[in-house]
């Protein structure tokens, strides 16, 4: 008896199942590969965007010269949540004629924290400015003021001095939260 060669029809099936199974583990692995490296891209950015606001800021409280309270806010503004004259802004060409100071509010409205900023101390309302989104995605924005002795909830630019320190949290949703601690004053 002659045996013809090749495979039986048992076999082949059995052979396509587990091609079948090894093809849907490798998509699935995929898959999920891409999902992570998705997530992973998110939470990068997520990461930048708050390192970015912590730099800008610290910066910023760090050459604060007046800090605007609820009495001595700034007519060309809208209510900002913090706003203030700094220094040390320097100019990328030299010019005697331009001031270091430059004024710089915080405004939180939508979800969405912006840093705005006039190139001098006393804008007026049609002084151009540039704005800058630091967050989006926030729920609500608190801040607290270190008067030295105490941490007190507002600050009344108009009675006291400059506070020494301002804490700043962010909540991204309800169990999302970062507070940010910043030292008023000395140069950074």
């Amino acid at each position: 008896m002659k045996h013809d060669a090749g495979f039986t029809l048992i076999e082949m099936l059995v052979a396509l199942a587990l091609t079948s199974m090894i093809a849907v583990a490798g998509s699935t692995l995929l898959i999920g590969t891409v999902r992570a490296s998705d997530r992973l891209g998110k939470t990068t950015e997520s990461v930048s965007e708050i390192e970015l606001t912590h730099t800008l800021m610290r910066d910023d409280f760090a050459n604060i010269r007046m800090l605007y309270g609820d009495a001595g806010q700034p007519d060309y503004t809208s209510s900002p949540f913090v706003a203030f004259v700094r220094d040390g802004w320097s100019h990328p060409v030299p010019d005697d004629n331009r001031a270091s100071l430059l004024a710089v509010e915080y405004q939180f409205r939508d979800g969405t924290l912006t840093r705005r900023a006039w190139l001098r101390p006393d804008p007026a309302a049609d002084t151009p400015h540039a704005d800058r989104v630091l967050a989006t995605g926030l729920s609500r924005m608190t801040a607290r003021y270190f008067d030295g002795r105490e941490w007190v909830p507002e600050w009344n630019a108009g009675e006291k001095d400059m506070p020494a320190a301002i804490e700043l949290t962010f909540e991204y949703s309800d169990t999302d939260a970062l507070t940010e601690l910043f030292l008023i004053g000395g140069g950074g």
